[in-house]
């Protein structure tokens, strides 16, 4: 690092993404939580439509998608904002809502994005441990902070808290509350209904995981139409460009295609925590597009080597409290399939 580099921010190198390697057929990628099919039929004619208008700005707000959204979801246009990719989403909540100094209240584990923007912002962190379960624990709710945030499903854990439980969990809570729903697709329920009862509540999507755009960086943020002009009035201008618009509405529009990419996901990831735990791996209960597993012989380090080393990658998170565990992502039945037969399991 430069000895310029604001002290603020250590010397850490922010936040690290999983392996990307160079596309192509040569490896299995279950690392980073993609969807294991391909978008919908209709993005591409939608992006091709697109290309003719890129020598005018996009709509500010993300029009129609923005409208397109508002409607899936049973909201007001003003109670949707859009950003580049659910990563844009969650640094504007903390730039519209922590001042440097502030403390913001994180689950343990969690998206480990989320201490790196907070140490961007100035913020001060404060973390309460989860149990393997997803039960949000007291702390969570009672420590002074002017924001929480969780993620549920959690992230990298899988495990997921219902909605009603969060009701209880958080009532009274007089901070801003965001709720990251990245896969929540693949659990049961989502706290977008809650919202009406809940002004202080922001609930973030993504395009990213079940409509398989990961490559187009497009995700949301639901809430009281107060918090959400608090958020647009600290995004970038023009967050969201004219391809992923198109692109997004597009697969929007097609949810047979949404309901295949998660039908399959949920189908293979009970197969695929199945077989694991016949094996005797430890697999922690998901509701995500991933599992969270503790091999039983050796440690989860070497698993991953072992893994690369066949082209196959997962994800190790080495610091933290679940170095001794891996998270796989679901992939097609055949790269599960290559997967398991890897680490000597059976199919």
């Amino acid at each position: 690092m430069s000895r310029y580099r604001r002290a603020s921010l250590g010397s850490g190198s922010g936040y690290v993404p999983g392996e990307q390697p160079p596309d192509g057929p040569h490896w299995i990628k279950l690392n980073t939580n993609e969807s294991p099919l391909t978008p919908s039929p209709r993005v591409g004619p939608a992006v091709e439509e697109a290309v003719a208008a890129l020598h005018r700005y996009p709509h500010p707000q993300g029009e129609p998608l923005r409208s397109a959204l508002a409607r899936h979801h049973g909201v007001s246009p003003s109670s949707v904002v859009l950003g580049n990719g659910a990563d844009q989403v969650l640094e504007s909540c903390f730039r519209a809502f922590a001042d440097p100094g502030d403390a913001v209240v994180l689950t343990r584990p969690t998206y480990s994005l989320l201490s790196v923007l907070a140490r961007l912002s100035g913020a001060r962190v404060v973390t309460v441990p989860l149990d393997d379960g997803g039960s949000i624990p007291e702390a969570f709710a009672t420590i002074p902070g002017v924001m929480r945030l969780l993620c549920n499903p959690n992230s990298p854990t899988g495990s997921w808290a219902p909605p009603a439980h969060l009701t209880g969990a958080l009532a009274g809570v007089d901070s801003v509350v965001v709720i990251d729903e990245a896969y929540c697709d693949f659990a049961p329920e989502s706290c977008v209904p809650l919202l009406a009862d809940h002004p202080n509540w922001l609930v973030v999507r993504t395009f990213a995981k079940s409509y398989g755009l990961a490559g187009l960086r497009v995700g949301y943020a639901l809430g009281h139409p107060d918090l959400i002009a608090d958020l647009a009035a600290v995004i970038e201008t023009y967050p969201v460009d004219r391809l992923a618009i198109a692109a997004a509405a597009a697969a929007l529009a097609d949810q047979a295609h949404h309901a295949r990419i998660v039908g399959m996901v949920v189908s293979e990831r009970e197969r695929l925590v199945a077989a694991l735990r016949g094996a005797g791996w430890d697999v922690i209960p998901s509701q995500a597009n991933f599992v969270f597993a503790r091999p039983p012989r050796g440690d989860a380090a070497s698993v991953a080597i072992e893994l690369k080393q066949q082209r196959i990658l997962v994800r190790h998170f080495p610091d933290g409290d679940h170095g001794d565990r891996l998270r796989i992502s679901i992939g097609t039945p055949e790269q599960n399939g290559a997967l398991l037969a890897a680490i000597g399991i059976g199919v």
